[in-house]
């Protein structure tokens, strides 16, 4: 007798390969963008050479591209809610590649404004990718899963950190270091086509029939948690990117290892999002019920009482064991804000809401540790940096304390 598979279930079979598919791709596309962004600090001394600059002018090509995010976020948002989202991916994707390529021709001819014009260009690119990504992740699955869809596309992006700090200078022995910025730009080009293939065969969840009027944008503007999440989200990334950036200086200093040497502690800070953020997203959406406030409180009271003991460890293994575990506690939380933010709005004006949330987490990222090094040069001491920490993860809790919850399991029926 011949078993025969009901045709529902091979339908059933066929989304959920779509649906794997879409953040795999997804996730890919993300690793690719992470690894393109983080390619100047990865091979700074090479960029230093060649273009005669100092290391703080070299450092700030990493930035470029959060620069242009920053400015034109909430717009783009804002325009991406009137559109089919997916269609915009592979010229979203063009746009990252052609500045990616102005970059080789800026280097190649040693021309630091060039290159920094061509890095703010890309930018562009790479924040519509980072919304759309999040927002397709998000409605490809039922409300029960959406926070652990999201948590995992966007691990790409550390992973994409991890990449470019020990792929970049090894592509640079082959073509070059300006070669390195067009390798990686071309890969995002062939993941967001592949990105926009797997998210047309998948049904969409809670998508508006019609684009958002101006009372439903004026509605998130107005929304007290959104502005919630908005602060959540800056103070979770200057905590994230404060002991990013500071603490490689400090582990010198306080132990007398070399630079390369506490460079390699310090790495392992942001490569445990690769795991933290989708378990921050399975914790709530699996654990939780879709509650995400337990989750934000546990991130920053962890972090808060993590940097207490980096403080008062005495010995390099305590502090770096200690930075590794804050670093699975502040990333517990990244993928959730994006959730949060779309969850806490209607449907219609998801993209503004992610993109209101990511343009507050990248200045927190700027801020946060100028401040720091202001403090330090202020007070002389790094006592003040974990101070700076603590403080932040305390204003973080109290936050947290006054949200509402977003998650649609709390919602009565």
């Amino acid at each position: 007798m011949t078993n025969v598979e009901p045709a529902g279930t091979r339908r059933l079979g066929t989304l959920l390969t779509w649906r794997v598919a879409t953040i795999a791709s997804g996730w890919l596309m993300l690793l690719f963008v992470g690894a393109y962004l983080i390619t100047p600090a990865s091979i700074l001394p090479l960029v230093m050479a060649d273009l005669g600059t100092t290391e703080a002018v070299s450092a700030a090509l990493v930035s470029m591209p959060q620069v242009t995010a920053t400015v034109v976020g909430i717009p783009v948002g804002m325009y991406l809610d009137r559109v089919e989202t997916r269609t915009v991916v592979p010229a979203a994707a063009a746009v990252l590649f052609l500045g990616s390529a102005g970059d080789w021709v800026a280097a190649s001819g040693g021309d630091v404004w060039l290159l920094v014009a061509s890095r703010l260009f890309a930018g562009a690119g790479m924040f519509v990718l980072w919304v759309v990504s999040i927002n397709i992740a998000s409605s490809a699955f039922p409300p029960d899963r959406r926070a652990t869809a999201t948590s995992v596309t966007i691990s790409g992006y550390p992973a994409g950190y991890a990449l470019g700090q020990f792929g970049a200078p090894r592509i640079a022995e082959v073509v070059g270091w300006p070669g390195v910025f067009p390798v990686f730009g071309g890969a995002v080009v062939v993941l967001s086509l592949a990105f926009y293939v797997a998210a047309g065969n998948v049904s969409r969840f809670d998508r508006s029939p019609e684009p958002p009027s101006l009372a439903d944008f004026k509605r998130v503007f107005a929304d007290r948690n959104v502005w919630m999440i908005v602060v959540v989200t800056l103070l979770g990334y200057s905590l994230y990117m404060m002991f990013n950036s500071w603490m490689p200086t400090y582990i010198t200093r306080r132990f007398g290892v070399s630079l390369a040497e506490s460079g390699t502690f310090v790495a392992l800070f942001p490569l445990v999002g690769v795991f933290a953020r989708p378990v921050g997203g399975w914790l709530s959406d699996a654990v939780l019920g879709q509650r995400r406030r337990p989750v934000f409180a546990v991130a920053f009271l962890g972090t808060t009482v993590l940097a207490v003991a980096m403080f008062y460890s005495t010995t390099i293994a305590v502090l770096v064991s200690m930075l590794v575990l804050a670093g699975v506690f502040v990333q517990l939380q990244i993928g959730l804000m994006y959730q949060f933010a779309q969850e806490s709005v209607h449907p219609s004006a998801a993209g503004t809401a992610v993109s209101l949330a990511s343009v507050a987490g990248w200045l927190g990222s700027f801020v946060a540790p100028v401040v720091a090094g202001k403090l330090v040069a202020t007070t002389g001491t790094y006592a003040a940096v974990f101070g700076f920490a603590i403080g932040l993860g305390a204003m973080g809790v109290v936050t947290v304390w006054q949200m509402a919850e977003s998650g649609v399991a709390t919602v009565p029926a």
